[in-house]
């Protein structure tokens, strides 16, 4: 009798175990589902990210921001997500329209004047030379 009792115990114990795994699987099944809309903005597994321009079964045709498609497996969607594309401080820099009177000097990576990045370890100084604690 008391076999049957651990027996029990055992099965409930591995039910309700697996019983978060299959809720947290159904709720990526009902994000992906709801993100493979024709026309939303997605994120994959991989961190692609791209707007659907066609389902066919299990294959997904993503469009690159840049214009290029690709086409996925169904299973490599995770969610919707924004796309989050906007010129930061470095782009702006690099094309020429970087407003220095407005830019936070701790955010910038510190250059010399010719231009090259120099070394910003607290470990090891400009010459190369590992630092003491």
């Amino acid at each position: 009798m008391e076999m049957i009792i651990l027996i029990l115990m055992l099965v409930g114990l591995f039910w309700f175990m697996n019983r978060g795994a299959r809720k947290a699987q159904q709720n990526q099944i009902d994000q992906r589902s709801e993100a493979l809309v024709v026309g939303n903005n997605v994120v994959t597994q991989s961190g692609f990210l791209g707007r659907v321009v066609d389902i066919d079964g299990d294959a997904v045709t993503l469009e690159s921001p840049a214009g290029d498609e690709s086409v996925w497996l169904r299973t490599a969607v995770v969610s919707k997500m924004d796309i989050p594309f906007e010129v930061s401080e470095f782009d702006a820099e690099e094309d020429g329209v970087f407003d220095a009177e407005h830019a936070d000097e701790s955010s910038t990576p510190s250059q010399s004047d010719s231009g090259r990045i120099t070394n910003a370890s607290p470990f090891i100084d400009d010459d190369g030379h590992h630092t003491k604690n």
